[in-house]
């Protein structure tokens, strides 16, 4: 009965295991202390590797205090690819309830918050495949404080649940594409 019990443990843990999103690319960018400035843009940039798959899951957090000022933030990505594909995306990330209640997970002062984008197509070729995505903020402080940190997530999708990104978007977002 005990051998039982640790079997079944073990196949429910390898089932949840195996249907986990691969990680390809994660990273965070840190806000300077004094504030994240109109005109400063926090960028990633890597190659990717020959065995992930041209359709690949793309996420985007933030980490902020209860200092931030607004319930929204309005963010501008720009992603281009080594296959001549460049993507804007316009984002209004709702990060408050209008009680003040702050979305997303965290305790004492910082809070976590992330959203599914669209995914990202990066078609494969004999040449080394790379990305690059740039972020700004879209307000009209000069200085915005209290986002501590943006961080993106590209990862492969295993399963159909997670391939569709529609569940997990923001308030809005407008994605504009342009082939080079």
């Amino acid at each position: 009965m005990r051998i039982q019990k640790i079997i079944s443990y073990f196949i429910i843990a390898l089932f949840c295991y195996s249907c986990q999103n691969e990680n390809i690319y994660q990273n965070v960018g840190t806000i300077p202390s004094s504030g994240w400035a109109m005109d400063q843009s926090i960028y990633f940039q890597d190659s990717i590797p020959s065995s992930a798959p041209e359709n690949i899951g793309y996420e985007i957090y933030i980490r902020h205090s209860n200092i931030y000022p607004y319930q929204n933030v309005w963010l501008y990505i720009q992603t281009k690819s080594s296959d001549g594909q460049t993507r804007s995306d316009s984002i209004n990330w709702k990060l408050s309830e209008a009680n003040g209640r702050w979305l997303g997970k965290g305790w004492g002062s910082l809070y976590n918050i992330s959203y599914r984008l669209p995914n990202l197509v990066i078609k494969k070729s004999a040449q080394k495949r790379w990305f690059r995505i740039d972020i700004e903020h879209g307000l009209r402080d000069k200085v915005l404080v209290g986002i501590e940190d943006i961080g993106i997530r590209l990862f492969t999708i295993r399963d159909s649940l997670t391939s569709d990104s529609t569940s997990l978007l923001p308030v809005s977002i407008k994605t504009q594409e342009d082939k080079k």
